[in-house]
């Protein structure tokens, strides 16, 4: 069973790494570098502590139960990320693929989950929760956009981004539960 399982990692990470390369390649000809690079500074966390000053004025009776749920959702996030990326320890994509350089220096060694990517699917996972829109489904694109960023950044695999996707999203989950019902 230990190997059958080991095989099925195995394939799924040279299939990640496949689907990484082809993005890369794909990026360098569009030239989506640089808006990589600023769709990814969006979400280095400056943004997220503005979101509930944002419902404030929108709707200030939310506020204080958005900064709560937001407070409370980064606080267990940041720990079960901190808990994956060390107990998991997946290379990043300059240390596995031979000869291929990131755009941007990542700010740790490893790359499994995607921080970016779970902070932003968490952020517009609570704000979809507390006020659902159709104008919500820009914050998706955007929370998607920092995803895609951060593999053509060359710091993170599809699948590192998908586990942060998921990541941020059941934390969401969980703590408006908890929290709000």
């Amino acid at each position: 069973m230990a190997l059958a399982n080991h095989r099925i990692l195995q394939a799924l990470h040279q299939a990640d790494v496949s689907a990484f390369l082809k993005v890369s390649d794909w990026a360098k000809l569009a030239g989506w570098k640089s808006l990589a690079r600023m769709v990814s500074r969006t979400a280095d966390g400056w943004l997220y502590p503005l979101i509930p000053l944002f419902v404030a004025l929108h709707s200030p009776g939310l506020a204080l139960q958005v900064f709560y749920v937001l407070a409370a959702g980064y606080a267990i996030e940041r720990i079960l990320y901190t808990l994956l990326k060390k107990g998991i320890k997946r290379n990043r994509p300059p240390r596995v693929i031979r000869g291929f350089h990131s755009v941007i220096q990542a700010s740790d060694e490893f790359s499994f989950p995607s921080g970016h990517t779970s902070a932003a699917f968490l952020a517009v996972t609570i704000l979809v929760l507390f006020a659902p829109s159709s104008a919500m489904a820009y914050l998706y694109i955007w929370s998607l956009s920092v995803a895609m960023s951060r593999v053509v950044l060359g710091v993170h695999f599809p699948l590192d981004t998908v586990a942060g996707a998921l990541l941020g999203s059941l934390t969401a989950l969980t703590v408006y539960n908890i929290i709000i019902l």
